[in-house]
């Protein structure tokens, strides 16, 4: 049975545009006259990605406010495999 490899080709897709966007960031902050470029940076309070500062308080309203959207139970449309064959009689 062939395995599709569709979650490894997301996965190196992803990769790639981090890498090239994260060389193109550093490339025109460093050429340009503005200040050093930061790519990642940890901090006590949060962190800050691309000189965009994210803080940990923000993440977790944000996680808590999206995780009553989220359905507690998972349904699915997949085929049920039944090993009596007597329940499927009437």
């Amino acid at each position: 049975m062939k395995k599709h490899p569709i979650a490894s080709i997301i996965i190196v897709s992803i990769l790639i545009l981090f890498v090239g966007s994260s060389i193109a960031y550093y490339n025109t902050k460093s050429l340009g006259f503005d200040e050093d470029a930061v790519l990642f940076k940890q901090e006590d309070d949060g962190f800050t990605l691309f000189d965009y500062k994210i803080y940990y308080d923000d993440v977790d309203y944000i996680y808590n406010e999206a995780k009553s959207y989220v359905p507690d139970k998972v349904y699915t449309l997949g085929p049920h495999i039944v090993d009596d064959f007597s329940k499927l009689l009437i």
